[in-house]
């Protein structure tokens, strides 16, 4: 059926397949330069000229894939799965209802 009519899991795995594969085109282009990630921190040779690097390579990432992944759904949705998936992790503070009293 169409996607709309499909249930879905929620445990994000259209979010984490949809940012993987951003950021393996993005690498693969020559756009970024994606941080090594494992056990033991590793040197990297400098990123080629032209390149994202470092934060600015995962917020390239990350802000390419919320949009592919709006348009994939269909719709706008909270972001939280995509943002996981591009830095590991969220941290959500709701802020206190009486800040819209007055």
């Amino acid at each position: 059926g169409h996607a709309a009519e499909v249930q879905k899991t929620g445990l994000g795995s259209s979010a984490a397949l949809t940012t993987s594969l951003v950021a393996s085109l993005l690498a693969h282009c020559g756009v970024v330069d994606l941080p090594v990630l494992g056990p033991e921190p590793q040197r990297k040779p400098d990123a080629a000229p032209g390149r994202l690097e470092g934060d600015d390579a995962v917020a390239m990432v990350h802000n390419t894939a919320q949009y592919c992944h709006c348009i994939a759904q269909g719709k706008v949705g909270s972001g939280f799965d995509i943002a996981s998936a591009s830095y590991g992790c969220c941290q959500y503070t709701r802020f206190t209802p009486s800040l819209l009293d007055g």
